[in-house]
């Protein structure tokens, strides 16, 4: 069962790049859960507060490192163009996997098309979230009064990594559950 879950997730070609990939959506995770628990003025404290609000923080750098990692390996193996080719206004291969969709069919990852450019706007999220979040904390600490327009963005940032977390969540088990049953259907 493990080895099957393993091979069924995305990047076989890559393991490096499948646990970074694990690495990041389970410290996303974490941040999701945690931040419900943490206060800014823990910070100078102690307690269980304190202990929760500095794993959010030292998490947060980590994502950073991790965020910048992807996007390296992302454009060191395939090039912006294929994960934002929208951003020069090209979405033919947009298009084309709505057509596929359309027809009931999952679209291939391709230079473009839906899946990458997803890809390439959840690292982009990460990296905002992540980086507006430290540049906080190093502001704060600092006591630099653009600290809380910070904190403001971060947030509001925050709130599209959680979508881009469990929409991108559901859509790869989506993707699995109809790969297993187009596999079923064609071992009968």
């Amino acid at each position: 069962m493990k080895s099957r879950l393993w091979n069924a997730l995305p990047h076989a070609g890559s393991p490096v790049f499948r646990m970074m990939h694990i690495i990041v959506a389970l410290l996303i995770l974490t941040q999701i859960i945690n931040s419900n628990f943490i206060e800014s003025e823990a910070i100078d404290e102690q307690g269980l507060t304190s202990i929760i609000t500095w794993f959010h923080i030292i998490s947060g750098f980590g994502l950073i490192f991790c965020g910048i990692f992807m996007m390296a390996w992302m454009l060191n193996i395939r090039g912006a163009r294929y994960y934002f080719s929208w951003a020069t206004f090209d979405i033919s291969g947009i298009v084309a996997d709505v057509k596929t969709l359309m027809r009931f069919q999952l679209p291939e990852a391709h230079a473009g098309g839906i899946a990458a450019s997803i890809q390439g706007l959840g690292v982009l999220s990460l990296l905002g979230v992540s980086v507006s979040g430290a540049l906080w904390f190093l502001l704060n600490a600092a006591q630099n009064p653009l600290a809380s327009s910070l904190m403001h963005w971060h947030k509001n940032l925050t709130s599209l990594i959680e979508i881009y977390f469990f929409a991108h969540g559901a859509m790869g088990l989506l993707h699995l559950f109809i790969n297993k049953a187009f596999q079923q259907q064609q071992n009968k």
